[in-house]
């Protein structure tokens, strides 16, 4: 079973996001970063991690608090923060090739339970996250939380124990894809919300085919 990450490695994984972020978008001084609330959001970990990273970067000089008003890029040498950029994801944990497939065996494995035991509730829960989920797409805001919750209400429909003990590799799989790609922060890819609209119409079926199709045309890359 996938270990809870402890604060240091999650922290760790939080500042290299935001210095990833802020480097592969080019921000520049004055550029103004979300919110804590934001951040936790799209990165998954609690606001005292997300301060954590923010503090760490204050002290390289890459970003400046302005109380009041918000979180702001700093003047800082870009080639000593290249350099600190983690280059071996590997080491903080499972490797996200491995955490990918593992998350897609879980779930496609899962679609007949999910199709058999889903209730209206859930349905209508799925229905309400991915609406969330599409209007921050809408204004380019990071949806990864809604993402997240997402999946957490496919598993937890399944209605079996073991299975829901498996959201730790759903969740870690999540924050790995944001670390390597940094833009997720702040926005989602537009097809996602069609594709949790597809799953939904197959769950609403009940048809354990179609929800199977629906989340192989939903993690294309991860087919095994």
């Amino acid at each position: 079973m996938l270990l809870p990450l402890s604060p240091a490695t999650l922290a760790k994984q939080a500042t290299d996001t935001l210095r990833r972020y802020i480097l592969s978008q080019d921000l520049r001084e004055g550029a103004e970063l979300p919110s804590e609330r934001d951040l936790s959001e799209s990165l998954s970990v609690s606001r005292n991690i997300v301060r954590e990273a923010l503090t760490t970067l204050m002290a390289e000089g890459m970003i400046i608090k302005k109380p009041g008003r918000g979180i702001f890029v700093s003047v800082f040498d870009r080639h000593m923060a290249m350099a600190r950029v983690s280059t071996n994801i590997a080491a903080i944990g499972y490797s996200l090739s491995e955490l990918g497939e593992a998350r897609y065996a879980i779930e496609l494995g899962a679609a007949s339970l999910m199709s058999k035991h889903i209730t209206d509730d859930e349905l209508v829960l799925l229905e309400e996250i991915n609406t969330r989920l599409a209007e921050k797409i809408q204004h380019h805001l990071g949806g990864v939380r809604e993402d997240i919750e997402f999946h957490e209400v496919l598993l937890r429909s399944t209605h079996n124990l073991v299975i829901v003990d498996f959201l730790p590799v759903l969740i870690e799989h999540f924050r790995l894809m944001v670390l390597t790609n940094p833009a997720s922060v702040s926005h989602n890819a537009p097809r996602v919300i069609a594709e949790h609209a597809a799953i939904i119409t197959a769950l609403r079926q009940h048809d354990a085919a179609l929800v199977r199709e629906a989340l192989i045309a939903h993690f294309p890359d991860l087919r095994l």
